[in-house]
């Protein structure tokens, strides 16, 4: 017997970050300034030595940006994606606090589910392919709160609503 949670997520989920992914990102950005301001004090503050051309400097204040945005990313509670009737609400771009934008179901070609393996993790995605355009939507599932099972059903469910083909389905 279908439960009630099961039922409302086959109906419209929202997609967040996992809090460990991002609470790992700001520990090590944090972490890395922390470290540079104990061990190069001298070479970041004090203005009289200040050379913009140091290697120094420039690594800290690329350093210092990501720990900015990873805290920024930490206090953002905004969804990476959702999906509902209407079509796929997915980020306008990578910074926190961005909004939404829908992308229509009917603006969908097909979607694909893919992983990548690297060194020593395999990461996951989905590939939104649009109608009509080149541009295409990568977004990674190795990092985000919900199942990738979840996310898969609600997709077939509005796929199959709009007429589109299961390929997993069809290849069986």
């Amino acid at each position: 017997m279908e439960t009630f949670k099961n039922s409302a997520i086959l109906e419209e989920i929202e997609v967040k970050t996992s809090m460990s992914v991002k609470t790992a990102v700001v520990v090590m950005s944090t972490g890395f300034v922390v470290l540079m301001i104990y061990k190069l004090p001298d070479e970041l503050f004090q203005w009289e030595k200040f050379n913009p051309n140091e290697i120094a400097t420039i690594a800290f204040m690329a350093i210092f940006t990501l720990f900015v945005f990873s805290w920024l990313w930490l206090l953002d509670d905004k969804p990476k994606f959702k999906i509902n009737k209407q079509g796929f609400w997915i980020r306008k771009t990578i910074l926190p606090f961005s909004s939404l934008e829908l992308i229509d179901w009917a603006d969908i070609r097909h979607f694909e589910y893919n992983s990548e393996r690297q060194k020593n993790r395999t990461s996951f995605f989905l590939i939104i392919y649009r109608k009509e355009s080149s541009k295409t939507n990568k977004i990674e599932l190795s990092e985000v709160d919900q199942r990738k099972e979840d996310i898969v059903s609600v997709i077939r469910k509005f796929s199959t609503i709009m007429n589109y083909v299961d390929r997993l389905k069809v290849t069986q």
